[in-house]
């Protein structure tokens, strides 16, 4: 009985050793696997944190991307627009140095003209006084019919005073013409260094980043022609052209 005993006390010891071993481990297990949850629980939290951070910024960055795109198209819109308006006015400005090249041309060749005609009036005038020298002269002397002299001498004078003044209006209209191609010649170097100043050359991206600035206005119109009329008297009527201020 005894030894029955002792083997049945043996047996319930050994298997409750075991049972309490088996316990220690499954709670050690069960302790591993819930500290595992935990750390796993928060590094998915952290993650989450983090996609939506990723989001956020990916949501901006298209907003950001489509603000550009916009801004390109418009960039792109106002190119095309500014090339056009740089080609419309450079033509212009073409157009304008060449009626100008020829309104100087035109006052080269009128002021020749002039030039000649008031060396012919010089010449008369020479002439005229040389008749009148010897008309004196012969006053002077008393040659000849004195009344018919003094007459010759006044018509001679008066033919030489209307001379001069001939000569005189030449000489003025001459002047004004000369003035005139100054002011045009001025006015061509104005256009070509407004053409260079103002950006008629720049290309696509210069004109992107740089833009256009506003072409600036000639201070006077010259472009008027000069008016001038010759009488049947061979009296001449100079009629200046008026400055034109230009529009601002």
């Amino acid at each position: 009985m005894v030894l029955a005993a002792l083997s049945l006390g043996a047996g319930w010891f050994v298997t409750s050793k075991r049972a309490a071993d088996e316990h220690a481990r499954t709670t050690g297990h069960i302790m591993a696997l819930s500290n595992d949850l935990v750390a796993t629980t928060f590094k998915l939290a952290e993650q989450q944190k983090v996609n939506s951070s990723l989001e956020t910024n990916l949501h901006s960055r298209i907003e950001a991307l489509g603000v550009m795109t916009d801004r390109w198209n418009y960039l792109a819109g106002e190119l095309t627009r500014a090339e056009a308006e740089a080609k419309a006015a450079a033509e212009a400005s073409r157009l304008e140095i060449e009626k100008r090249d020829k309104q100087i041309a035109d006052l080269e060749g009128e002021k020749d003209g002039l030039s000649k005609k008031m060396d012919g009036l010089t010449g008369e005038i020479v002439s005229l006084n040389g008749k009148i020298a010897d008309t004196e002269r012969k006053l002077a002397a008393s040659e000849g019919d004195r009344d018919q002299l003094q007459r010759e001498l006044k018509r001679l004078l008066a033919e030489k005073a209307e001379l001069e003044r001939k000569f005189n209006d030449l000489a003025v209209l001459r002047d004004q013409v000369k003035k005139l191609k100054e002011e045009l010649s001025i006015a061509r170097r104005i256009d070509f260094i407004r053409k260079g100043l103002y950006g008629f050359d720049k290309k696509g991206a210069q004109v992107l980043n740089e833009g256009f600035r506003p072409v600036a206005s000639a201070a006077v119109n010259t472009n008027q022609p000069l008016k001038a009329e010759i009488g049947t008297d061979g009296a001449i009527k100079v009629q200046p052209p008026a400055a034109t201020p230009a529009k601002p």
